[in-house]
C-alpha cells in the first residue's frame, strides 16, 4: 500500500509542478475532451487516495484518447500501475516511469487548461 501512495504522490507532484511551467508544449494542439475528461478525474481521484484498481481505470481511459505525442508515455504510466498492483515493486521510484507519469501529468495540464484562473481580477 505505502508504494502504491508513493507512486500517487509523485503524480499528484508532477501534476502541481507541471503547472508551473506555462510555456512547454504550448504548440501542440489541445487534446481530445475524452482524454481531458479522464486526466480531470484522475487528478481529483487521486488527492482522494483512491486505490489501485480505480487509478489503473482512470489511466486506461486516458491511454484510449492519448494525443499521439504522449500515447507511449500513458501506457508506460499504465502498464506501471498494473504492474504495481500485480505485486511488482521494480516500478517504484523507477526514473523512466517516473518521466513517462510526468509527461502525461504536464500534457494533461498544460493542454487540458486545469489551471487556467477564470477570475476576473483583483486579489
Amino acid at each position: 500500500m505505502r508504494a502504491i501512495l508513493l507512486l500517487t504522490a509523485a503524480t499528484t507532484l508532477a501534476v502541481g509542478l507541471s503547472a508551473c511551467s506555462r510555456d512547454s508544449g504550448s504548440s501542440l494542439p489541445r487534446p481530445s475532451k475524452p482524454f481531458c475528461e479522464a486526466a480531470h478525474r484522475y487528478d481529483v481521484r487521486v488527492e482522494k487516495r483512491v486505490g489501485i484498481g480505480e487509478q489503473i481505470r482512470l489511466v486506461q481511459q486516458m491511454a484510449d484518447h492519448a494525443p499521439k505525442d504522449i500515447a507511449r508515455d500513458t501506457a508506460v504510466f499504465l502498464d506501471a500501475l498494473e504492474r504495481r498492483r500485480d505485486g511488482d515493486t521494480s516500478v517504484v521510484d523507477n526514473p523512466k516511469i517516473e518521466d513517462a507519469v510526468n509527461n502525461v501529468n504536464r500534457r494533461a495540464a498544460q493542454g487540458c487548461d486545469f489551471y487556467r484562473s477564470n477570475t476576473g481580477g483583483g486579489i
